[in-house]
């Protein structure tokens, strides 16, 4: 900018900026209309001073050290404080994500003359020193400055600030306030530059990073902060903030998203949750009350009215609905924040209806009820022992917590034994409930599983039912994972006596495609909601709508909008083909493994849904034995979990450091072992141990042994079968180094014979007509030749 014949070197603001700061104005200023100026200028929030300040920088004899390898200039300044403290669109000068330093540590030195020189008092100024350096970093020279009619000035680093330093502004750039009142300009910025890294974590090519080789104290040396730090401390910006927690946090979380992650509940998202979570924010709803949800409290109740026709539809009439969805004193179902809240919530429920208020008893006096008087005064009354939960032994963990926050304790928890399906056994469970009834204990609920977290499995519901129903007990069924079966026509018969459950539980952040954090519970009575109802005088009135009346949790995100979303945009329909799809991907996999051409797998179990547990079999005489179903012994059983945990580990933790990189091979000291292997593997499946039955060799008894399993599980719309098979050829792979390194570590053997070898001395690694390595990747039987793919969405 020349005035005069005097060149002026500006701070690194946009041209608009640039001008309405030359001028003495604002570009982003409130007005002052109705506002008390003098009680401004005295809050340590609002008061500035106000108009265009000039002031005369002396050059630092030390830069600022987290500046002082980069050359910053005008147009494009890689750390651009001072304009960010004056109001003005800075994140669009942030260098590309790309581009971000990923160092997180300073030296001690480097640390004290940044605090040294932030701290510094600048003479004349009114603003923290470490905005008035940052502006100084756009140029070390000594150039011409102007006064504020535009005429030359003294010869030093000059910092012009005007935008937003008006007494009173509430954007002003040096109060907290800035962050409440953002600019359309800067929230439009932050948004483009967090799109750009919200694309490479979900499109660029990366490992799962569902593990790291990193030590844990390097990890946890990047999170080592305890003390909460000043504003105006170095390194608080938003630019800096944002560096930091890009490389810290966002470069190595885990790509949940990812087509080859295929071992947990969590997948990809249709794009259109960003933009309503984005949304949610600003809104803000508090949904345990109407008077902070006004409507989305009602949107809620739809969103559960439709959840609950899904499940109870064939036994609810419109009128019930009509009746039931909008009614104050009753709910068809709560929110929760997963399942484990849902679950513990089903069980309130259940122990409640089960001690509910009374007349004098035996025990001496009227009772009022457990909720009022509590659990051991409730079992004296009624004459129990005790209380006790009876469930699978495939239950997920959430009812061990339900049963020790309830007052039962860990033995208030029995798990029933299962078949080889990993289904619970009826007849096992009417031998406990016969038990129980002996020892006169209260049994609380009986708990039915549709999809369990370890293997997929769906119980009996309708036997389960039966069974609850003949001793009146209360039927919970924990479909967290399996509940939207209920979409596929296909395979909603597999979920048959669900509706005759009194509670069920569904997550939407599993198979429903909403963020994490959304689950529900239903009741197939709504007036069950009232066993667990509770009120104040200020909110959750007993006359009034408010959904915290009947909720475990207290403040709450008006986090249904998503599940009301994919109800809407996916559709049932949209919903069906996902699952169906889901399932029968799973299907094909386990016909996959159980024939392939390596005999280096095995199945252990039909699933039921879309989770599948496999193992992998060493070289050697193991296959030919596990080809022929012939029996294993506990030693063999063994050496194949060893191998299958080995596997697991490397596949989810390499491609972490430099050295595989470089070296392509797996550290042995983290690892469990040695070995040369493919560098940039990117699948990831995950780990289990389970019981399955075994035969004892020669004797025609069954025994069960543990013995540890991969375990697989897809949902992830955008998992593609070859996908799939690059997994498994990873595992063939890593199998391979894996049993190398046993032998070397051990001295120990497969199949007796050299590592490598098979029972008739050739090698198995590249032999097709073993069912080696090199058959699955060269052999003809080719993966998109493989008969038995005809799926397709």
């Amino acid at each position: 900018m020349h005035h005069g014949g005097d060149r002026t070197t500006a701070p690194p603001v946009s041209p608009a900026s640039s001008a309405a700061s030359v001028s003495g104005t604002s570009a982003c200023t409130d007005t002052d209309e109705g506002f008390d100026e003098d009680w401004a200028d005295s809050h340590p929030l609002y008061a500035r001073p106000s108009g265009v300040q000039r002031m005369v920088l002396p050059v630092p004899p030390v830069p600022p050290p987290i500046y002082n390898t980069v050359t910053a200039t005008p147009q494009r300044p890689v750390y651009p404080l001072a304009a960010a403290r004056r109001g003005q669109s800075v994140v669009s000068d942030l260098p590309e994500p790309d581009d971000l330093d990923s160092s997180a540590n300073d030296s001690d030195l480097r640390a004290r003359r940044r605090r040294a020189a932030a701290n510094a008092p600048v003479t004349g100024s009114s603003i923290p020193a470490k905005a008035a350096l940052s502006a100084n970093t756009v140029d070390d020279a000594s150039t011409a400055a102007t006064d504020g009619n535009g005429h030359g000035g003294a010869t030093a680093s000059t910092l012009s600030l005007s935008a937003g330093l008006e007494a009173g502004s509430q954007r002003n750039k040096d109060s907290v306030l800035h962050y409440f009142v953002a600019t359309q300009e800067s929230e439009a910025s932050l948004d483009r530059y967090l799109t750009r890294i919200i694309s490479s974590f979900l499109e660029a090519p990366a490992p799962v990073h569902a593990g790291t080789v990193e030590s844990v104290h390097v990890v946890q040396e990047r999170f080592s902060r305890h003390v909460v730090p000043h504003s105006t401390d170095v390194g608080t910006s938003l630019e800096e903030y944002l560096q930091r927690v890009k490389a810290n946090v966002i470069d190595r979380a885990t790509r949940v998203a990812s087509p080859k992650q295929i071992g947990h509940m969590t997948t990809a998202l249709p794009y259109f949750h960003r933009p309503l979570a984005k949304l949610l924010t600003a809104m803000n709803q508090n949904v345990v009350k109407l008077e902070t949800a006004s409507t989305t409290t009602y949107l809620e109740r739809e969103t559960l009215a439709m959840m609950h026709h899904e499940f109870y539809g064939r036994v609810c009439t419109r009128s019930f609905y009509a009746h039931y969805m909008h009614a104050f004193d009753t709910a068809l179902g709560v929110f929760t924040s997963g399942g484990t809240i849902a679950n513990i919530t089903a069980l309130w429920a259940a122990r409640n209806r089960a001690l509910p208020a009374c007349a004098a008893s035996e025990a001496g006096g009227a009772f009022a009820g457990v909720d009022k008087e509590g659990l051991f005064r409730g079992l004296t009354v009624y004459g129990y022992k005790g209380a006790v939960v009876l469930a699978s032994r495939m239950a997920h963990y959430s009812f061990k917590k339900a049963v020790d926050l309830l007052g039962f304790g860990d033995d208030g928890l029995c798990l029933v034994d299962v078949d080889e399906r990993y289904r619970i056994r009826l007849d096992a469970l009417q031998e406990a409930i016969a038990k129980y009834q002996k020892m006169e204990y209260l049994i609380v609920a009986i708990i039915g599983i549709a999809g369990t977290t370890e293997t997929g499995s769906i119980d009996d519901l309708n036997g389960l039912a039966s069974i609850a129903r003949k001793h009146r007990i209360h039927f919970h069924v924990d479909a967290a994972w399996g509940g939207p079966l209920m979409f596929s026509r296909e395979h909603c018969g597999k979920l048959d006596g669900i509706e005759k459950a009194d509670t069920i539980t569904v997550d939407g952040h599993k198979q429903l495609y909403t963020p994490m954090g959304l689950g529900l519970l239903l009741f197939a009575n709504p007036t069950t909601a009232r066993s667990i109802r509770k009120t104040a005088n200020y909110i959750i009135r007993k006359d009034s709508a408010d959904l915290g009346q009947f909720t475990l949790e207290g403040s709450r995100p008006a986090s249904s909008l998503h599940l009301h979303a994919v109800l809407h945009l996916l559709g049932r329909d949209g919903i069906e083909s996902l699952v169906t799809r889901s399932v029968t991907l799973v299907r094909q996999m386990q016909n996959r493994l159980d024939g392939h051409p390596s005999r280096g797998f095995q199945t252990l179990h039909v699933p039921d849904s879309n989770i599948l547990l496999y193992r992998y079999i060493p070289r050697g005489f193991l296959r030919d034995k596990v080809a022929a179903w012939a029996p294993l012994t506990e030693s063999e059983d063994e050496a194949i979990s060893e191998a299958t945990r080995r596997i697991q580990m490397w596949q989810s933790a390499v491609s972490e450091t430099a050295a595989r990189e470089r070296e392509g091979t797996v550290p042995a000291a983290e690892n469990g072992g040695g070995g040369s292997v493919r560098a940039g593997w990117r699948g990831f499946v995950s780990r289990t141990r389970v019981q399955v039955t075994r035969e004892r060799d020669g004797e025609g008894q069954t025994v069960r042994r543990w013995v540890d399993a991969f375990r697989v599980v897809l949902a992830n719309p955008l998992t593609t079968w070859e996908d799939i098979e690059s997994v498994m050829q990873e595992q063939l792979e890593i199998g391979e180094a894996v049993e190398n390194a046993i032998a070397t570590e051990q001295r120990r053997v497969f199949g007796g014979g050299k590592v490598g070898a098979n029972s008739r001395g050739g090698s198995d690694i590249n032999s097709t007509s073993s069912g080696g390595v090199g058959a699955s990747f060269t052999g003809e039987e080719g993966t998109r030749m493989w008969v038995g793919w005809p799926f397709e969405i």
